[in-house]
C-alpha cells in the first residue's frame, strides 16, 4: 500500500536566524515530525525557501503574491485555484486558503487562533478593521475545509472546528538546563503589540532590579531600550533560545492574546516556571494557573518576585510542567493529525 501523499501550505517558513516562532514554526515542526515518522508522504508548499537541513520536500509558491500583506490576503487565496500542487492525495492548509474553491483532493484547516481576538488587541485602527476582514474570510475557510482543526477550544467554539489539537515541541531540544548563578528573567516576542515587552521591560527595571539588584533580564524581541542588566538579542537560532530559556529562572510573558502560545509549552519542557497575563492559550495550556502562574498587570511584578523568591515553588512548577509538555511531544502530535488526515480520505472514498 502506498504512502499517503500529503501537501502542506503556509505562506511562509521560519527564516535562518531570529526567533523561529509562531505559525511558520508550527508548520515546519509539523512536517519535519511526520517526515520523521515516514508514513506519508509530505510536501510543503510556501514562498521562498525552508530551513537549511529539513527533512520534507518542498515547493516555492505564490512568491510575488505574498510579499505584500494585502496581495497575500486577497490575491494569493484566488490564485491558488490555478496553483500547481501536484499529484498530492491531501492538502493542509495554515491560513489563507478563503478563495481556494476548485479543491479537488479533501482540505484540512488548522486555524492557530482568531483574527477576532487578535483585533480585540490590536494597537492601531488599521490592524484592527484588517483583523476583523480576515476572521470573516477564516470563517468561510472553515465551511470549505473537509475537516477543520483548531489550536485552542476558544477557537473550536469560534470557528466550530472539528477537532482541537495543540502544537507541538522539539523535545529533545527544549530540555532541562542547570540555571544561571544569578536570578533572570526570559522573555521572547516583539517590543510593541499584543506580546508587550515593553511593559515586561518597564516592570524588570522599576520592580524586580531594586530587589534583586544583579537580575538579568533576557530579551528576545525586534528592538529594546539599552540596559546594563538587559540582554537584548535580536537574532537568535533554535538551539541559543532554548538553552537561554532553559538556563532562565523564569519565563515572564505578558502576552494579551494567545491562541495557543507555544512558548507556554517550550518552557514547560525546558523547566522553567511561567508568569503570564490572562489569555485564552494560557488558560488551556497552563490549565488556568495548574502549571503556570496567570495574573493581571497589577500583579505581575509581585509574582515574579514571589516565583524568584522561592526556589521551592519554581522547582514545583518546574517540574509539572516538563510532565505537562509530554502531552505535546511531536510524534504524540503528528499522530493526532495523521488520523485527521485519514479520517477526511475516508470522507472522500
Amino acid at each position: 500500500m502506498s504512502k499517503l501523499k500529503v501537501g502542506i501550505y503556509h505562506a511562509t517558513l521560519p527564516g535562518a536566524a531570529g526567533k523561529k516562532g509562531g505559525v511558520e514554526a508550527a508548520v515546519h515542526r509539523l512536517a519535519e515530525s511526520l517526515s520523521r515518522r515516514g508514513t506519508v508522504e509530505v510536501t510543503v508548499f510556501s514562498s521562498g525557501e525552508p530551513p537549511e537541513g529539513a527533512k520534507y520536500a518542498h515547493r516555492s509558491v505564490l512568491n510575488r503574491t505574498n510579499r505584500a500583506k494585502i496581495t497575500r490576503l486577497l490575491l494569493s487565496p484566488a490564485l491558488m485555484n490555478v496553483t500547481d500542487f501536484g499529484d498530492v492525495d491531501l492538502l493542509h492548509f495554515h491560513g489563507d486558503d478563503w478563495f481556494y474553491v476548485r479543491r479537488a483532493v479533501p482540505t484540512i484547516r488548522t486555524f492557530h487562533g482568531s483574527a477576532l481576538h487578535e483585533s480585540r488587541t490590536a494597537t492601531s485602527v488599521k490592524r484592527k478593521l484588517m483583523q476583523r476582514l480576515v476572521y470573516h474570510l477564516e470563517r468561510l475557510s472553515a465551511r470549505l475545509a473537509t475537516r477543520s482543526i483548531s489550536v485552542g477550544t476558544e477557537t473550536q467554539t469560534l470557528y466550530r472546528c472539528h477537532y482541537n489539537i495543540g502544537n507541538s515541541v522539539d523535545l529533545s531540544l527544549f530540555r532541562p538546563q542547570e540555571k544561571t548563578p544569578f536570578p533572570s528573567l526570559f522573555f521572547v516576542g516583539t517590543w510593541e503589540g499584543r506580546k508587550r515587552g515593553s511593559f515586561l521591560f518597564d516592570v524588570f527595571c522599576r520592580k524586580i532590579l531594586p530587589v534583586y539588584p544583579d537580575a538579568k533580564l533576557f530579551f528576545v524581541a525586534d528592538r529594546c531600550d539599552p540596559h546594563p542588566s538587559v540582554l537584548h538579542m535580536k537574532k537568535i537560532g533554535d538551539a541559543e533560545l532554548a538553552e537561554t530559556m532553559a538556563r532562565s529562572w523564569v519565563f515572564a510573558y505578558p502576552s494579551l492574546y494567545e491562541g495557543f502560545g507555544i512558548p507556554y509549552i517550550e518552557a514547560m519542557a525546558a523547566g522553567t516556571p511561567i508568569v503570564t497575563t490572562p489569555n485564552p492559550g494560557a488558560n488551556e495550556v497552563l490549565e488556568h494557573g495548574r502549571y503556570g502562574i496567570i495574573c493581571d498587570d497589577g500583579m505581575f511584578a509581585e509574582s515574579l518576585l514571589r516565583l524568584l523568591g522561592s526556589e521551592d515553588e519554581r522547582r514545583a512548577f518546574a517540574d509539572a510542567g516538563t510532565g505537562r509538555a509530554l502531552q505535546y511531544g511531536e510524534d504524540a502530535i503528528a499522530s493526532q493529525i495523521e488520523a485527521v488526515y485519514h479520517s477526511a480520505m475516508q470522507d472522500r472514498s
